[in-house]
């Protein structure tokens, strides 16, 4: 050994190595933050579950993906759908069953195949018990973009929103944040909102518009879901729809049978 001391002591060497051991240890926090958030999946469609088998005076339905599980908030209360339930209580005085068939990780397709049947039985059990149905909420393409051009999205999307009932609201997609997949996502809340204005009987909600321009704070550990706070913006669009639409609970009618 050297006057010097070790290697890993001398400089520059000890410079090096101590922004490779910040990086790293940066690095590891990242990985766990991320999946703490993917930990709380399992955990979030439980809770759903147990909250569907709650009986009320008015029914509410999410469909969607992780955005409607409220993935990346700190708690389920905290997510969009629940905030709404309990404006919905507020409003009506009484209690509401919340039924969320969201899916994290669900495509408009995929919704289409699995919630959407659901979806189905659901309005018809309602309509033969006289059960009002309060709140229908959408949100949905997240997981398209990448994957997806306008058009297919478009043509994925369309029997989704002709087999919701009148008054259900309808989210376009939230912004990405920046880089290509920001665009995409743009593109693909065009035709969302194209396709909600088509049908008047639905109603838009503004969550591109309210989401604008995320910082970090808004973000999950995963840098992918909301956190708390960016969940605030989804409240706010959906609290926005409500005002503007004032939805009255209603016993749905019997749906179609799907082809």
């Amino acid at each position: 050994m050297s006057a010097a001391g070790p290697w890993w002591r001398r400089p520059p060497v000890a410079a090096v190595v101590a922004v490779l051991v910040a990086v790293l240890l940066a690095v590891a926090v990242l990985v766990v933050r991320g999946l703490l958030v993917v930990a709380t999946i399992g955990p979030r469609a439980e809770y759903w579950q147990d909250r569907a088998r709650e009986p009320g005076a008015v029914v509410q339905v999410a469909l969607g993906d992780s955005l409607s599980q409220g993935i990346g908030s700190s708690r389920p209360e905290t997510s969009f759908v629940a905030v709404l339930a309990e404006d919905l209580e507020d409003r009506t005085g009484g209690t509401v069953r919340v039924v969320n068939l969201s899916v994290t990780g669900a495509t408009t397709a995929e919704l289409a195949e699995d919630q959407l049947p659901a979806f189905r039985r659901l309005l018809g059990e309602l309509a033969a018990e006289g059960t009002p149905l309060g709140l229908v909420t959408l949100a949905v393409g997240a997981n398209d973009v990448g994957d997806l051009q306008s058009e297919q999205f478009r043509a994925e999307l369309s029997p989704v929103l002709d087999a919701l009932p009148p008054g259900s609201l309808v989210a376009d997609l939230p912004d990405f944040g920046g880089g290509e997949d920001r665009a995409r996502a743009a593109a693909l809340s065009r035709v969302v909102r194209e396709e909600v204005a088509a049908r008047p009987d639905l109603v838009p909600v503004a969550l591109e518009a309210a989401t604008a321009g995320p910082g970090i704070a808004d973000y999950a550990g995963d840098f992918f879901h909301p956190s708390d706070q960016g969940y605030a913006g989804y409240v706010a669009a959906f609290r926005a729809a409500v005002a503007a639409s004032d939805p009255e609970p209603a016993v749905p009618a019997v749906p179609e049978v799907a082809p």
